[in-house]
């Protein structure tokens, strides 16, 4: 029986994010990476710069979930949504049938996004 499972887990460094955000390259860096809506998201957050890294860790995360080791992945950054429900816990639109649970946590300076994809 085949396993239809797969994982994946990325950290990101929250200051690399802040560097990025605080420079001339904040429009194209944001417009390739996230959704409108994520873009809305983050201008209701206290800290943009840790929003924006749990959910770019969350979405390198899937995308090596969903790689196998000779095919890297076929989605895009803006491909993946990630949300919150009304509980606060993440989770994710990839417009496709794939079932996505991921988790997101921050600790000092990092953000890491652990999924597991079905």
């Amino acid at each position: 029986m085949k396993n239809n499972m797969s994982t994946g887990i990325d950290i990101v460094s929250i200051d690399r994010i802040k560097e990025i955000l605080n420079s001339s390259k904040r429009e194209r860096f944001l417009k390739k990476i996230f959704s409108h809506n994520e873009i809305k998201e983050a201008q209701s957050r206290q800290n943009e710069a840790q929003f924006f890294s749990g959910r770019f860790a969350a979405k390198e995360a899937i995308r090596k979930a969903t790689s196998t080791p000779h095919h890297p992945s076929k989605l895009t950054f803006k491909s993946i949504e990630i949300f919150n429900y009304a509980s606060g816990k993440p989770g994710v639109d990839l417009n496709n049938d794939s079932v996505v649970d991921i988790s997101i946590s921050h600790d000092g300076n990092y953000a890491v996004a652990f999924c597991v994809v079905q």
